[in-house]
């Protein structure tokens, strides 16, 4: 939206400046060639041409200061609050100085300026600015026609014999050219939505295409330097969750496959209401387990805490749904938490992405879930993930663990 406003900022001086060159030559080539001796029309003509360059140098003036991005937020009411003094400031000029009947304001050629600055305001998008402006000419319109005495029949035929020269053919083509003027601008306030339109069907339709590959969590960042530097990949240091359900092929034996489907899609659930109460993000599901990440996209001081939270309220998650559905066997599961350094990223074309972490911490973790058999315990965690989280005290070495795979000393720890 802030791209699209200063887009819109631009092409609405670039709009005016347009519009005023386009009236100018239309009034220079309307009174070429033309002998008028009215000193009231020379005046008017004058201060039309005055008022049409500094229209232009305003629009020329708002394009520079938006290309800038100097003033976004206010630019668009001092624009139209310009417009409004310029036509204004030319009305008042023929009604104060050359004597032209306020009532009459309607035979000025200026006045026919005014839906050329409500169309070049709408360029902009915004409700209350429209209806700034529509109630500032309305105002004004109404003080001008009301001001001084009311005019006799006889009196306004003379004001109007003195304004003849204002409708002949000429002065009829300048207002052409200023209905067109005004068409062109609604054109691109046309053209303005149906970009705006465009641009936010393309990016959701990137969001929905990625989500289905990618974890839900990135999305709200799919457009956001966040996402760019995934997609270049890095090495971030994360604390990761393992969980995996414990005799699994037990369930998926006694179960038939509707109740089979209904028993995992409960379980992972439960696995997601625990992730999202601590901020961690599903990396994948794989069958009867998951993956966790905290600390993705951006680190935190509290990854190690909220990952090891996570597990303790998975575990109690698990523990009132034996409760309330009487599994026999009870399900259980296994956990294990440990913090390291990993490669994370998206990889993969645009016909097949796919987010992931790897690296020697990834199959440490893993190893330390399963160890959760070994050691006859649910939760495990590696020191590093306890003492980051501060909780060297609440938890105690388990020895004689075997980690296969893993070529670097883990030392493993359960709760006390």
């Amino acid at each position: 939206m802030k791209e699209a406003e200063v887009l819109a900022l631009r092409r609405a001086g670039l709009a005016r400046v347009v519009a005023a060159g386009l009236l100018l030559i239309g009034v220079l080539a309307a009174v070429s060639g033309v002998r008028i001796s009215n000193p009231v029309a020379l005046r008017q003509i004058a201060a039309v041409e005055v008022t049409l360059v500094l229209f232009g140098l305003a629009g020329w003036c708002e394009a520079w200061l938006a290309s800038r991005r100097i003033a976004i937020q206010t630019l668009p009411v001092v624009a139209a609050t310009v417009d409004a003094v310029l036509i204004f400031g030319n009305l008042l000029y023929g009604h104060v100085v050359l004597g032209i009947p306020g009532s009459l304001f309607a035979a000025s050629p200026i006045a026919w300026v005014v839906p050329i600055t409500m169309a070049a305001t709408a360029i902009y998008y915004r409700p209350r600015l429209q209806l700034y402006v529509a109630g500032l000419y309305a105002v004004g319109f109404l003080v001008l026609g009301l001001s001084g005495e009311a005019l006799t029949i006889a009196e306004r035929r003379t004001d109007l014999a003195a304004l003849a020269g204002l409708f002949g053919e000429s002065a009829n083509m300048v207002r052409v050219i200023m209905v067109v003027s005004a068409a062109l601008i609604l054109v691109v306030v046309a053209q303005q939505g149906r970009f705006l339109l465009d641009r936010a069907v393309r990016e959701t339709t990137m969001r929905l295409h990625l989500v289905r590959y990618l974890p839900g969590e990135l999305a709200p960042i799919l457009t956001d330097q966040a996402f760019a530097s995934l997609r270049a990949g890095r090495r971030i240091r994360i604390t990761l969750l393992f969980v995996d359900m414990r005799a699994s092929t037990t369930f998926g034996e006694t179960m038939d496959p509707a109740r089979l489907a209904i028993f995992i899609t409960a379980f992972r659930r439960r696995v997601i209401r625990a992730a999202a109460r601590y901020g961690g993000m599903i990396d994948k599901f794989t069958g009867d387990g998951a993956l966790i990440l905290f600390g993705v996209p951006t680190e935190s001081t509290s990854d190690a805490a909220r990952a090891l939270e996570c597990g303790r309220t998975l575990l109690t998650l698990i523990e009132r749904w034996n409760a309330k559905r009487g599994f026999d066997p009870a399900v259980r599961v296994g956990i294990g938490i440990h913090t390291g350094e990993v490669f994370c990223g998206v990889v993969g074309d645009e016909s097949r992405l796919e987010f992931t972490v790897l690296g020697e911490t990834v199959n440490q973790c893993a190893r330390i879930e399963q160890a959760t058999k070994a050691a006859d315990a649910p939760l495990l965690a590696s020191r590093e993930t306890v003492e980051s989280a501060g909780e060297i005290d609440a938890w105690v070495e388990v020895e004689n663990v075997d980690l296969p795979g893993v070529t670097r000393p883990v030392c493993v720890m359960r709760p006390v």
